[in-house]
């Protein structure tokens, strides 16, 4: 199961095939890139699973500002945690780039888990993975600078399976304003940060992408 909790992890291989292939059959609904996929109440007895594209998930604080959960792409639930809660769900989805999902009732989730112990364990470490993270971004709020935090994500955000050089590429899709909210900052406050750590050559731009280098401060 992925460890990073910022990047999609795919879920659907945890479900039997047949399940996953009548899901992914579906009648699909279709978003745009910047179109609001999924927010509170809009879903009572069903959740969206992603089929194509990414999306990202997140929060919205009662001052406006947005507390970005995480990823999602092909094989991600949205708000899989509202499948075992009876408390209202708070959570935000937006398209990063063109999406299309599908419906699957938290009720067919819920009799696959009582009847896969597999599947309960797999989830069990997952959500336990989810609250550890949480724990650490809670910590790195509490005590670590504005630019240490930034530069965790940017590790974090890497993905590793294109180096290059030494130099990973952060996600094309991900704006200024999203990585803010994954470090509870500002946009302005990254976009000043980035400009000084592509200055000072810690980041680099490349092919219309940002890259950071596998030892940052070297």
């Amino acid at each position: 199961m992925e460890t990073n909790q910022l990047y999609p992890s795919d879920m659907t291989h945890l479900f039997k095939k047949q399940y996953v292939e009548e899901w992914m059959g579906r009648r699909k609904h279709y978003f745009k890139k910047g179109e609001q996929i999924y927010f509170p109440k809009k879903l009572t007895n069903e959740i969206y699973l992603l089929v194509d594209g990414t999306a990202r998930m997140f929060h919205v604080h009662h001052h406006g500002k947005e507390c970005v959960l995480g990823l999602l792409s092909q094989g991600d639930f949205i708000d899989l945690t509202s499948v075992f809660t009876d408390k209202s769900s708070n959570v935000f989805a937006m398209a990063l780039t063109d999406v299309a999902a599908v419906q699957v009732r938290k009720q067919e989730i819920r009799e696959q888990v009582m009847n896969t112990p597999e599947l309960s364990m797999a989830l069990l470490h997952y959500f336990s993975n989810k609250l550890h993270e949480t724990v650490h971004i809670l910590e790195q709020v509490a005590y670590e600078k504005v630019e240490e935090r930034l530069m965790n994500m940017l590790r974090k955000l890497a993905d590793p399976k294109e180096e290059l050089d030494g130099w990973y590429p952060l996600p094309h899709f991900l704006t200024h304003k999203d990585i803010a909210g994954m470090i509870a900052s500002t946009r302005e406050t990254v976009t000043f940060l980035l400009n000084k750590y592509i200055q000072n050559g810690v980041i680099r731009q490349q092919q219309n992408r940002l890259w950071i280098h596998a030892d940052p401060f070297t």
